[in-house]
């Protein structure tokens, strides 16, 4: 909650608003990546080699930290969770093998915005999304065909429970209108990234937290690479491998794209 209501890692880009759409920021979803490389405590908590022995068990050994996250959704004006599959917020042109631990830091109740899952939607592959709203700027993305949300299975949980889900999974989370406040804290992992055999797209991804993106490129010119790379450095072995991992796959897709031309 501190490092939300801060604003830590803003200027980076990673605390924004999850619901915003075309350059607006009324904060009614704040959302914060990485919240461990701000709270170094968070890395040393029990949680979290429970967790990654759970991942192990499902992914294999190989499995590692992949990210962290953290959503809130106020109450009355807690707004709604786009349903989405998380592999499709990643590069397209790798293959993912990834699971999220979604854990409620509050009681999730009907009525402040449950996690809602598309029963085998897993098996549908990477299916079509935009950006929230079918906007032109937007900080989430969408899943807009290829399901039926009435078929949605509906999981509160209370507070200290948690929910594990696969990168294809479509999920997605209702608007809070109760009177009481959703903290989710949120961790990845996964396996090493395949280059994938046959190219393939993710059009929705041009645009997203495009506002964001320029002020996290402006801080970075301004100086904030050096603290920057300060807090990569001072974290985990899992978290140093995942971010150069990332490096290493941008710069592959790069090239990759300018050859196909």
């Amino acid at each position: 909650m501190g490092l939300i209501e801060k604003g830590n890692g803003r200027d980076e880009g990673r605390n924004f608003d999850l619901a915003a759409r075309d350059g607006a920021d009324n904060l009614s979803s704040p959302q914060m990546l990485q919240p461990s490389l701000y709270a170094t405590e968070l890395r040393e908590l029990s949680y979290r080699k429970t967790a990654f022995a759970l991942a192990t068990q499902l992914l294999g050994p190989s499995a590692t930290f992949a990210g962290d996250h953290a959503i809130l959704k106020p109450s009355r004006i807690g707004g709604p969770t786009p349903w989405h599959q998380d592999e499709a917020f990643r590069d397209a042109n790798f293959d993912y093998d990834e699971i999220s631990i979604w854990i409620a830091l509050t009681d999730t109740t009907i009525e402040n915005g449950p996690m809602q899952y598309i029963p085998g939607s897993h098996l549908l592959g990477v299916l079509p999304h935009r950006l929230h709203g079918n906007s032109n700027d937007a900080n989430s993305i969408e899943c807009y065909d290829g399901f039926d949300p009435s078929t949605a299975a509906v999981c509160p949980i209370p507070a200290g429970a948690m929910i594990i889900h696969g990168g294809r999974t479509l999920h997605g989370a209702p608007a809070n209108k109760s009177s009481a406040t959703r903290l989710a804290y949120v961790l990845q992992f996964s396996t090493p990234p395949t280059t994938r055999a046959e190219f393939r797209e993710f059009p929705w991804l041009v645009n997203l937290r495009k506002s964001y993106q320029d002020r996290r490129k402006k801080s970075l010119l301004r100086g904030g690479i050096f603290p920057e790379l300060l807090r990569i450095m001072r974290s985990d072995r899992d978290s140093h491998k995942h971010f150069i991992s990332l490096f290493i796959r941008r710069r592959l897709n790069t090239l990759r794209n300018y050859l196909r031309r």
